[in-house]
């Protein structure tokens, strides 16, 4: 064992829960990879063998059986069990996960935003599917240009024709930009503009459907 988990058994237990719970995590998200390419069982989730079904339950139990245990390894044996230390190594990795889905959606999007630039707008390639030249482009389009006011062939002039394939109620100019900015990805954002009866824009915003 390292000196610095020796001299700190706190670390070590936490340590310890941590990499048990990330093995439990680890082996619960790539069952597939598991059982159909390391194992070639060619099977799906509704067609588990049962002893894969038992294995998996295990994996997503152990952690908190073994926290069971030491807990009541505390209550019996006293301190030197450390069920604080080794509750939060188990639970750490559940809380990284988390956190990835919550923050690394907003760390991508701002790695991929640049400059608005209205040759690509109207283009609107997609080199990357789910990063469009809209998309990329939309929040310094924002930024920089204020719609209020404009009239609609100034809109038509900097972003081309509208997507008719995307109107709506209540919505007089829809831009559709790309995949929604959001973990899963699934909805799509269309640059709205609402118009006055003299044909300006008194509204605009991003909707996510």
């Amino acid at each position: 064992m390292p000196p610095l988990l020796k001299r700190r058994p706190t670390v070590s237990w936490f340590c310890a829960g941590a990499a048990l719970s990330a093995l439990c995590f680890w082996s619960l998200s790539s069952w597939f990879t598991i059982a159909n390419d390391w194992l070639g069982l060619r099977t799906t989730y509704d067609t588990r063998p049962w002893w894969l079904v038992s294995a998996m339950t295990t994996a997503s139990l152990l952690p908190w059986l073994v926290l069971g245990l030491v807990v009541l390894l505390r209550h019996w044996r006293g301190p030197a069990y450390r069920a604080t230390a080794f509750g939060a190594g188990v639970v750490m990795p559940y809380l990284l996960a988390v956190g990835s889905l919550l923050l690394l959606p907003t760390l991508d999007d701002h790695w991929h935003r640049r400059g608005f630039d209205s040759a690509l707008w109207k283009a609107n390639q997609a080199a990357d599917p789910l990063w469009p030249d809209r998309l990329c482009m939309v929040d310094d389009l924002l930024a920089n240009v204020t719609f209020v006011g404009l009239p609609q062939a100034h809109v038509v002039e900097l972003l081309g024709p509208v997507d008719k394939d995307r109107a709506r109620n209540g919505w007089d100019m829809v831009y559709g930009l790309g995949p929604g900015r959001r973990a899963f990805r699934m909805d799509e954002e269309s640059l709205a503009m609402r118009l006055s009866q003299d044909g300006r824009v008194v509204e605009y915003r991003i909707l996510v459907d």
